[in-house]
């Protein structure tokens, strides 16, 4: 005997149709942030003393150019990159630094080969999005103490 499966619910509306994962809700805070809370952000990097490089690769992440695909794994790996070197001595001595510069390298390794292939693939430009968002906002938390 088969028992028969309910079909499942998809979310209605335009909006809630394309929301999935935790991800792409980030993405679309990060999509409504007016210009406003934008420098109230880049304020309060400034009195946490963080570095100019860091300030403005962070407006580059939050504004990049929606048609280039690799901006924002690149300017997170950047980002990431710039924390490290300016913050690492004041972090726990038990921070992860050692694994951070090791994904980073393996996200940069794997956005020059997603670059080189002749097919744009989609897929693979997420997933790193992904990997670089998270080694992004796990480095910045580390930072910032929380």
């Amino acid at each position: 005997m088969t028992v028969a499966k309910k079909p499942v619910a998809k979310p209605k509306g335009k909006v809630l149709g394309k929301l999935r994962t935790a991800a792409d809700i980030i993405q679309l805070i990060g999509e409504i942030v007016s210009p406003d809370q934008v420098k109230e952000i880049v304020g309060w990097l400034k009195d946490q003393q963080f570095s100019d490089k860091f300030i403005e690769l962070t407006k580059k992440i939050h504004f990049q150019d929606k048609h280039d695909l690799f901006a924002k794994v690149e300017n997170q790996c950047d980002a990431v990159e710039e924390l490290i070197r300016t913050r690492s001595s004041m972090l726990a001595d038990d921070a992860p630094i050692s694994a951070w510069r090791v994904e980073l390298d393996k996200i940069r390794t794997g956005t020059e080969l997603v670059k080189e292939a002749k097919a744009n693939d989609t897929k693979k430009i997420k997933a790193l999005e992904k990997r670089a968002s998270k080694l992004y906002n796990s480095v910045f938390i580390a930072v910032i103490g929380k």
